[in-house]
């Protein structure tokens, strides 16, 4: 019912919590394989970049996957699906602005 209407997805997920990253990827792929996304941009903000003993941003593609995200460039992409991971501080206010700049 919503999903005809949805311009993107932002999905957030704590990256300090290692133990429920199979949770997260489970629920991400399930985002990404519904029909009607297919091509919605998605936000994927990895959340507490001010804790410590949090992954990488290099980790954080390995363990959903995200291999193929397109990039922060000004290079405009057509026909794909866009796909980014931003590193953020909720707390600090920090990183979550530039996944929702438009180049």
């Amino acid at each position: 019912e919503y999903l005809p209407g949805v311009n993107g997805i932002v999905f957030l997920v704590d990256y300090q919590d290692l133990e429920r990253f199979p949770e997260s990827k489970a629920e991400l792929d399930a985002l990404l394989s519904i029909e009607e996304l297919l091509k919605v941009p998605f936000l994927i903000l990895g959340n507490r970049i001010n804790a410590t003993g949090v992954v990488s941003k290099e980790d954080l593609r390995h363990t959903p996957g995200l291999y193929q995200t397109t990039g922060k460039g000004k290079v405009p992409l057509t026909d794909i699906r866009l796909i980014e991971i931003f590193m953020c501080s909720i707390i600090m206010r920090q990183g979550y602005g530039d996944g929702f700049l438009k180049d």
